[in-house]
């Protein structure tokens, strides 16, 4: 089922206490309506774009996007039938991180053995050029609805991302009507598979840059690489990786100069994957001319020994969204890739405060991707993908970035409950909430969408990236 399809209200069964009794949130349900829609009133410290708001109000229409917001009284004033789900006080609303660059068809697999952070050039460890060890990449997996084992594998990684504070990811592959997926729509069963489209790229200029490049490298005439996706580009913002090698890496610094020049054009947005191999210049110019700059620290710490110059980009004031790369090198979900962030900021003697990181998470990883007038943010007419979180006072911001399975309270997905605190003790009506082995939160309605039971889901995926354990994804360690 599409995301975007849900036409049923939004409802809970069951009735949750007071603050008193250990709950976090009074849960109201809506009374008869006779017929009318009218939703769902969360109140709790809402996350907006502008700035933090205690006690604020959010309507969740039914059809799944955000009505009103604004003061929790006079929302639930305006919606007298809407039912109420009062946190104020005790959580803190946000809307889900974007991961604006992900490889969900192959983030199922840990990182290989012989990973280190030595390579100059994604070249080498993709082909072994100039000699350097090459690292196998996983096998491709792609829902098909007749395999339970592929489904499972890839639904694990979708519950994974939601668990880690994500309701979106840009990338290609997964499993239809859960996680918020975008890319372009190239085989017919994309359009239920990926909810939005960006045009993204991830061998913009050839799947051979560093050989193309080799006798430019060494002097000679510069070499012509073809137009990308053969110059037919049909959305807002091109997002391709540019740049993913280090600053010595003669290849990787032409990328981004050619990368770049096309940005002269000023003909659409522009975005830049990685980018390791930028600098202050560049910055200047991706600054002038609007060009995001998607982060995966820990990918790039991985593979190439450093990342992106932050101190620089920041005093720039380059946009820049955070992003997991894949599981091979990179984070396994978005509250890790945060927290990598912060450890190369303390590393580099840069300030990096909770509400700038979670910009990187939220807004400004739709605007990477040209869809911030979908999501990414709490406005109204936006898709009601939020997640909300235990708060119990200090920073709302880190609240979100830090928050375990365990303080996770609901994630909605185009309104719908994906995830479910235990302490609520109210499954969404008419959807099944199951609980899995090493996880808080219920997981409601999925798994019997796709024929799987706990303990069948379970069973396919013993042997890949668990959905609630970090501690074998690849280290964010600085090359000294």
């Amino acid at each position: 089922m599409l995301l975007g399809a849900c036409t049923s209200a939004i409802s809970f069964a069951g009735e949750g206490g007071g603050p008193d009794d250990g709950r976090y949130c009074e849960f109201t349900p809506a009374p008869d309506a006779g017929g009318r829609a009218p939703g769902l009133v969360v109140g709790a410290e809402v996350l907006l774009p502008e700035g933090n708001r205690p006690g604020y109000g959010v309507h969740i229409r039914f059809n799944g996007s955000i009505g009103a917001i604004g003061e929790f009284d006079g929302v639930r004033a305006d919606f007298p039938n809407a039912a109420i789900l009062d946190c104020r006080g005790n959580a803190v609303l946000s809307p889900g991180f974007v991961n604006a660059h992900e490889h969900p068809a192959y983030s199922w697999a840990f990182p290989d053995a012989n990973l280190n952070p030595g390579y100059t050039h994604r070249d080498e460890w993709r082909l072994g050029t100039d000699g350097r060890v090459p690292l196998p990449i996983p096998p491709r997996i792609d829902f098909d609805s007749d395999d339970p084992r592929s489904t499972a594998i890839l639904l694990a990684m979708e519950l994974r991302h939601l668990l880690g504070g994500a309701t979106a990811i840009a990338g290609s592959g997964g499993v239809p009507g859960v996680i918020r997926s975008i890319n372009r729509h190239k085989r017919r069963g994309d359009p239920a598979l990926y909810d939005a489209e960006a045009d993204m790229a991830t061998f913009p200029f050839s799947f051979r840059v560093v050989e193309d490049l080799r006798e430019e490298c060494a002097g000679g005439p510069a070499y012509r690489f073809p137009s990308p996706f053969g110059g037919n580009l049909a959305f807002m913002a091109f997002v391709p990786h540019v740049g993913e090698g280090r600053r010595t890496s003669c290849a990787a610094r032409a990328e981004v100069a050619r990368y770049l020049k096309r940005v002269l054009r000023r003909d659409r947005r522009y975005s830049l994957i990685h980018g390791v191999a930028t600098d202050r210049e560049d910055y200047a110019l991706m600054r002038e001319f609007d060009v995001t700059l998607v982060w995966s620290p820990r990918s790039n710490l991985a593979l190439y020994g450093e990342t992106i110059d932050l101190e620089g980009a920041l005093e720039l004031d380059v946009r820049i969204a955070l992003s997991t790369d894949w599981s091979p090198s990179g984070s396994f979900n978005m509250r890790e890739e945060a927290k990598c962030a912060r450890r190369v900021a303390g590393d580099a003697g840069v300030a990096l405060p909770g509400e700038a990181l979670w910009h990187m998470s939220t807004g400004n990883g739709a605007y990477a991707l040209g869809l911030e007038d979908r999501f990414g943010a709490i406005r109204p007419g936006l898709w009601a993908d939020l997640i909300l979180v235990r708060h119990a006072g200090g920073d709302p911001y880190d609240a979100v970035l830090t928050a375990t399975d365990e303080d996770i309270l609901a994630t909605w997905v185009d309104g719908r409950a994906i995830l479910l605190s235990e302490s609520l003790d109210m499954p969404l009506s008419g959807r099944e909430c199951v609980t899995l082995e090493g996880v808080a939160p219920k997981v409601c309605g999925v798994l019997g969408t796709f024929g799987l039971s706990a303990e069948s889901f379970a069973g396919h995926i013993k042997d890949v990236v668990p959905v609630n354990d970090t501690h074998r994804q690849a280290p964010c360690k600085i090359q000294r």
